[in-house]
């Protein structure tokens, strides 16, 4: 009588070690890519006009838009007198900077139709 072996005979028991051991290192890569990601993220949007704060100066960096700058910077021309949440962007071109007599222009973010963040800017003097 011949005895063949079938496909599971064929297989080396599984080390549970090795299995374990690879998801930690897939996860731990995982990890690290996300964070990388997140850091990236972090670093270009750090200076993007809606995260000003009141004293930072800016620049404008397009149409409808500012960066934050160093105030010694040559191309700080405008400085935050105020930042003011919850605004729509009707009520940033109105009346947001009204109680700011130093505030020449007005900078909004935010999505359409719902509330944003208002910049009541003052020119810095520089050109």
């Amino acid at each position: 009588m011949t005895h063949t072996e079938g496909p599971e005979a064929a297989q080396p028991p599984a080390v549970p070690g090795k299995s374990k051991r690879r998801q930690k290192i897939v996860l731990t890569v995982f990890l690290i890519v996300v964070a990388a990601v997140l850091a990236l993220v972090w670093v270009a949007s750090r200076d993007n006009g809606e995260n000003a704060q009141t004293g930072n100066c800016v620049t404008e960096s397009g149409s409808n838009s500012v960066k934050i700058v160093d105030c010694g910077a040559d191309n700080a021309t405008l400085k935050v007198v105020a930042r003011v949440e919850g605004k729509t962007q009707t009520e940033a071109q109105v009346s947001a900077c009204t109680a700011y007599p130093d505030a020449e222009q007005v900078f909004w973010e935010g999505k359409e139709g719902q509330t944003g963040v208002v910049l009541c800017l003052a020119k810095t003097g520089k050109k």
